[in-house]
């Protein structure tokens, strides 16, 4: 188990980009994790509110509906049921692809420790995150600790660093989940983000090494590839950090990696591709076989062989 008082998270030169992988929830719904609209609607209480209604608002806002504007409380019952979710050997093995990629960093917007359980061999129940660890010091005043904490886990001399981007299902209150948590978070990042551009102007003018202190500082300055990752346009937080990543370091790339099917139906909305555009992000769409949820599995340990090939420099 690792130490609070560790910070073994690895500098890096100024002019350099550390390749980090953000994965999300399409690989757990592939194995019938609840997506994020079928978590809404097992939260429901507002049994008032007109479904019709209720699917035209952006998903942050979705949830404020559905569950009375109870929001908060609601968490606990997410955090019951992701850490009762049990992994089947297919779902295990999907996961440990991810996990070969020589990647030390993985971003993810899952909140729960999946991808910690199969590095480490620990599959059972945890009441807690065993693995975090803070790369800032632990007793810091800073408000916005939950920007700098990860799991640390080891297997033999390697190691992974996962920052659960959007809240741990051990700390249900600071779920981001709603219009409110959104707002929050995004606030807190326009309050560090300042920061980090005069470290990275500093360690410009001296020649020298950035020291990363946040989830922050990998998405921004880092080559991101991104896959099982449905970036609707109400993930305000990641849309506000492409603008600022095209906007402060344009040379960073950030690849997102999206299904076509053969009959030419596509996940991501014309819309979200334009913005993606817009912003940089580079679009990679990618064939899936069939029709059904069951094709996905195949797609995906696709485009993980093509990142693992970008991660061991024998692709782009």
């Amino acid at each position: 188990m690792a130490s609070k008082e560790k910070r073994p998270v690895e500098p890096w030169k100024w002019d350099e980009h550390p390749k980090v992988l953000l994965i999300g929830n399409g690989f757990n719904r592939t194995y019938h994790m609840k997506s994020w609209k079928n978590l809404i609607e097992s939260l429901r209480k507002n049994e008032g509110a007109d479904p019709a209604l209720l699917h035209r608002l952006p998903l942050s806002m979705q949830v404020v509906l559905a569950t009375g504007n109870q929001v908060g409380e609601s968490m606990e019952e997410v955090a019951r049921y992701m850490r009762s979710f049990q992994l089947t050997e297919e779902h295990r093995q999907l996961l440990e692809k991810i996990l070969d990629i020589q990647a030390r960093t993985i971003l993810t917007t899952n909140y729960s420790y999946e991808l910690e359980k199969v590095y480490c061999g620990d599959c059972g129940f945890w009441k807690s995150n065993p693995y975090r660890l803070y790369a800032v010091p632990y007793k810091s005043s800073s408000s916005v600790k939950f920007l700098h904490r990860y799991s640390h886990v080891e297997r033999g001399e390697d190691y992974r660093n996962i920052w659960h981007i959007h809240g741990e299902v051990d700390m249900p209150s600071q779920i981001i989940m709603g219009h409110y948590y959104y707002g929050k978070m995004e606030y807190q990042m326009q309050t560090y983000i300042p920061g980090l551009l005069r470290r990275y102007r500093y360690a410009a003018s001296k020649g020298g090494m950035i020291r990363p202190r946040s989830w922050v500082d990998y998405y921004l300055l880092g080559d991101v590839y991104i896959a099982g990752f449905g970036l609707d346009l109400s993930e305000a937080d990641i849309w506000y950090l492409a603008c600022c990543k095209n906007r402060h370091f344009p040379d960073a790339r950030t690849v997102y990696y999206t299904p076509v099917f053969p009959s030419g139906r596509k996940d991501l909305k014309d819309e979200e591709k334009a913005m993606m555009e817009a912003y940089g992000i580079e679009v990679r769409e990618r064939e899936i076989s069939g029709g059904g949820e069951g094709s996905y599995g195949a797609f995906y340990r696709s485009v993980l062989d093509e990142i693992a090939a970008v991660f061991s420099g024998k692709g782009d």
